[in-house]
């Protein structure tokens, strides 16, 4: 294991090590600006941060740690070559472009600019892939890929006016696929490869070195490609005006789908914390379909369990992994971490409390203010306990 760097930090071949801390940073900023515009620090936003704060938090932080991961483990999946520092440079910029744009008030152009970033990651990816491949990547990763194109298409549309030109069952579609189509696609892609990883059991979606698609790779295909299609049939249902059958049915296929090629419902064969947050994560992410379908007048914060403790906490979960396992510290994710189980029980407080927030309207303020708070806390505690091996490698 070599000794921490700044050099090693920004090296593009391992994006992740810039992209993951930037994608807090992102994070704390979305979150922030409620906070910030109780106390009457942001003129830019008469109304309500509320688009730019959803923005920051889908295209910023879960943008810069869908790019880090996928920027590192695509070029390794596929055996091609790494990121090259050119490539690095102008995911980077079109990151800023994107949450400099949303922190300033400039949605349209923020959108603008994220779509600019998934063509360009899809660029950079789908090149190696063709040209460039001596291995098959999972097939779930044709999910990802999917996902990243489906999201850059939806910002694209909505960087025209919000989308409202669409009509508004076309914008609420196009929402629906940027805000929960980026976040939940990915994870049932991906998902069957690295979640068993967490709980010490094979993946069937591990396949041999080919640089064809192997026996079993097809079906698998088929089988992921399925589930995300269901997915996106689910947005189709809510946008025509079924604002309960759309997040029941979106509960539905998520629980088939993680039930039947992931390991999260049952027991892990050597506990560990990480797979403790993946499963805490996975009952959110059911959670906040089921809770948005039975309120439907209340959704936007019944949505928290699904976008805080769900998406976000198997988020941390996953870079937690990442950064340990690259940095030789395997020893550390077959135990309990405690700062992670901190992280567990500050990321469920903040989605209840922002739940809570809507059917209490009389402390809906405070309630806001105690989630972002919550939040903070837990980035802080992610930067100070995992974030500290961001610099170092297995050598």
């Amino acid at each position: 294991m070599s000794r921490p760097g700044v050099f090693t930090v920004l090296s593009p071949d391992e994006p992740y090590r810039i992209f993951f801390p930037l994608g807090i940073l992102a994070g704390v900023l979305g979150v922030l600006m409620w906070p910030m515009w109780f106390a009457g620090w942001l003129p830019s936003y008469p109304g309500s941060p509320g688009d730019a704060h959803a923005r920051i938090m889908i295209e910023g932080m879960f943008g810069a740690f869908v790019v880090g991961f996928l920027g590192t483990a695509f070029p390794r999946l596929a055996d091609s070559p790494r990121l090259r520092r050119g490539e690095g440079l102008v995911l980077l910029a079109l990151w800023l472009a994107t949450t400099f744009s949303h922190g300033v008030g400039r949605v349209n152009a923020g959108d603008a600019a994220f779509s600019a970033l998934m063509a360009a990651s899809l660029a950079v990816f789908l090149g190696r892939w063709i040209f460039a491949h001596r291995d098959t990547p999972p097939p779930g990763v044709t999910l990802a890929v999917a996902a990243m194109a489906i999201a850059g298409t939806a910002a694209a549309l909505l960087s025209r006016s919000g989308g409202w030109w669409m009509g508004a069952q076309g914008a609420h579609f196009a929402r629906l696929c940027l805000y929960q189509g980026f976040t939940i696609l990915p994870l049932l892609g991906i998902g069957p490869y690295l979640l068993p990883r967490f709980f010490g059991r094979p993946s069937s979606h591990d396949f041999d070195d080919s640089p064809r698609p192997p026996a079993g790779w097809w079906p698998r295909l088929a089988a992921s490609l399925a589930c995300g299609g269901a997915i996106v049939a689910t947005f189709a249902i809510e946008a025509g005006g079924h604002l309960i059958l759309g997040p029941a049915a979106r509960a539905v296929v998520v629980t088939f789908c993680l039930a039947r090629h992931t390991p999260v419902f049952r027991r892990a064969r050597q506990p560990n914390t990480p797979a403790t947050a993946v499963r805490w994560a996975a009952v959110s992410i059911i959670l906040g379909f089921a809770s948005a379908a039975a309120w439907p007048a209340l959704r936007a914060g019944a949505l928290h369990l699904y976008f805080v403790s769900g998406i976000g906490l198997i988020t941390f979960a996953v870079a937690t992994r990442v950064v340990l396992g690259h940095a030789g510290r395997h020893d550390l994710l077959s135990g309990r971490i405690v700062s992670v189980r901190w992280i567990i029980g500050l990321a469920v407080l903040a989605s209840t409390t922002r739940m809570s927030a809507d059917f209490l309207p009389h402390i809906r303020t405070s309630h806001l203010v105690y989630a972002a708070l919550a939040w903070l806390i837990v980035s802080i505690l992610w930067l100070a306990a995992i974030g500290r091996f961001l610099a170092q490698t297995d050598d």
